[in-house]
């Protein structure tokens, strides 16, 4: 089975967990015990390991704990979250450094690195994506293969892309509710063609408290040919931590 497994926590994979997954794709955080003090290639030894990236924002356990914290902007509504202030050079330098050190761990045996929240980087300031995963690949004695979360128009840019999230866009949530979200969605499907066409797997992520769309003949169009491109479909996931998302 060729699916993706993705975990937000720091508690160690149990039997159940691990008889789910195979020959997937897994994604850890940097301080998550497997890949902080090692065993991440050991327990999954048959996987295509990720580790947790993310260069638009601090751990908030870590940045309350740090006594020299990179600039922030502040602390976003939605999940708390410390963001970077990436209008200074030191932030994004930061964020390049906890990228590095995150794929030398476990013995730089992770197979890549899981880039999040990309889509807050575009359009409006695109040149600092390109930049981050440039840099962090220039300071890695092999460049990282890479899994990223939307971000669509990077895609065609990072040849050493493995694998891509769909966040939000599984089959079964996709709907228009406007002719701009339809034509932002061919758009989604152009990208998902281009880089299905380069041999790179397409996982979509869909959560249970996002609503379902009402089944216009647009909405089907749509669904069945996204259906048709994705290698792996994760349906329903809860959106707290310290919950494992593996594809069904």
């Amino acid at each position: 089975m060729s699916g993706v497994s993705i975990y937000f926590g720091v508690e160690h994979p149990g039997e159940p967990v691990l008889a789910r997954i195979d020959r997937g794709d897994v994604v850890l955080e940097p301080f998550h015990p497997l890949v902080r003090d090692g065993g991440f290639a050991d327990v999954f030894p048959d996987c295509r390991r990720y580790v947790y990236v993310n260069p638009t924002t601090v751990d908030p356990w870590l940045y309350d704990r740090m006594t020299d914290p990179p600039p922030i902007t502040g602390r976003d509504e939605r999940w708390d979250l410390p963001r970077l202030d990436l209008d200074r050079p030191e932030a994004l330098d930061w964020a390049i450094e906890q990228a590095v050190a995150a794929f030398a761990a476990d013995g730089g045996r992770s197979t890549g690195l899981f880039v999040d929240d990309l889509d807050r980087l575009l359009p409006e300031r695109p040149e600092l994506a390109i930049e981050y995963l440039a840099r962090v690949g220039e300071a890695t004695p092999v460049e990282p293969r890479w899994f990223l979360n939307r971000g669509f128009a990077l895609w065609p840019l990072v040849e050493a892309l493995d694998a891509v999230l769909l966040e939000d866009l599984a089959p079964d949530v996709v709907g228009f509710r406007s002719v701009d979200e339809s034509r932002w969605m061919d758009e989604v499907l152009a990208a998902v063609r281009g880089v299905r066409a380069r041999g790179v797997r397409v996982h979509a992520l869909s959560y249970a408290d996002q609503p379902r769309p009402g089944g216009t003949a647009a909405d089907r169009r749509v669904q069945t040919e996204l259906a048709g491109l994705i290698d792996t479909v994760t349906t329903d996931a809860d959106r707290p931590l310290n919950v494992w998302r593996t594809s069904r």
